[in-house]
């Protein structure tokens, strides 16, 4: 059985380790969160201690459950429609202004998009303000760490539950409803879903794009990085935006104080210099 000095050093272990492959900080007061999920994947391989997990993590043999690991640590709550003022702000401000005059053609990138539900709420919105039958060709680019969620975000079937925060008339549109063992879900149609490539990505780690993006949305993922990743994350993906592009992150996050190449709007809301 481990002391208390041995599972505090387990824990460190556990932050550190999780901070050096994603650069997400997992706060103090976290232990019960990383015994409760890190438990779950231990009583799948048989593994008895968070000791012999730790040891498993350094292992060659563990390798393949790092990944495993990242997502059990850092899959987020999210849902359709969040924060909605941001979805308002892209259709009457933020293309408006960008788009040249005769420009159909645009992209959007959620980059942290969990398990799709950002991404399928933009797709909704430029379907119903951007319709392709009347010419726009717009693209969505949604990535995430978490192979996990990017999984589920693929599927793009979600439980009535989760589809509380969406009109009645968008489920219509937008959602084909199951039947038999899939009562009670929903399924995204191909003609949306076909307009989202999602991809893995490590948003530290070096990446590139097809093409640059009229706007980024990264909401709720930056309070889990600390102040010099933050600068090194938004200096990156600033690259990627159009001149004046846009970059919208969470409500409760702020760039303040740092040495990005954006300027802020309004709260949440910033613009490429």
């Amino acid at each position: 059985m481990s002391t208390a000095t041995e599972e505090k050093e387990e824990i460190e272990f556990i932050i550190a380790f999780i901070y050096e492959r994603s650069r997400i900080r997992l706060h103090d007061g976290k232990e019960a969160l990383i015994r409760a999920r890190l438990g779950k994947r231990m009583r799948l391989l048989g593994i008895p201690t968070l000791r012999d997990y730790c040891r498993f993590l350094r292992s060659a043999e563990g390798q393949e459950e790092v990944q495993s690991a990242i997502d059990a640590l850092t899959t987020n709550y999210t849902h359709f429609l969040r924060e909605e003022s941001h979805f308002d702000f892209l259709i009457k401000t933020a293309l408006p202004a960008l788009l040249a005059k005769g420009q159909r053609r645009f992209n959007v990138w959620s980059a942290a998009c969990a398990t799709g539900e950002e991404p399928y709420t933009l797709g909704m919105y430029l379907a119903e303000h951007f319709p392709l039958a009347e010419g726009w060709d717009w693209r969505l680019t949604a990535t995430d760490i978490s192979t996990k969620a990017l999984a589920t975000a693929g599927q793009g079937i979600y439980s009535e539950e989760r589809m509380r925060h969406v009109p009645e008339a968008w489920i219509r549109r937008h959602f084909q409803r199951g039947h038999g063992r899939w009562e009670g879900h929903y399924r995204v149609k191909p003609a949306l879903a076909g307009r989202i490539t999602f991809r893995q990505l490590n948003l530290l780690e070096a990446y590139q794009h097809a093409e640059p993006f009229e706007v980024i949305f990264c909401r709720n993922v930056m309070i889990y990085f600390d102040r010099p990743t933050q600068e090194q994350l938004v200096t990156r993906m600033a690259r990627f935006l159009v001149p004046r592009g846009y970059l919208l992150i969470g409500h409760s996050e702020s760039l303040n104080g740092l040495d990005v190449p954006v300027r802020c709007l309004r709260p949440s809301i910033y613009q490429a210099s």
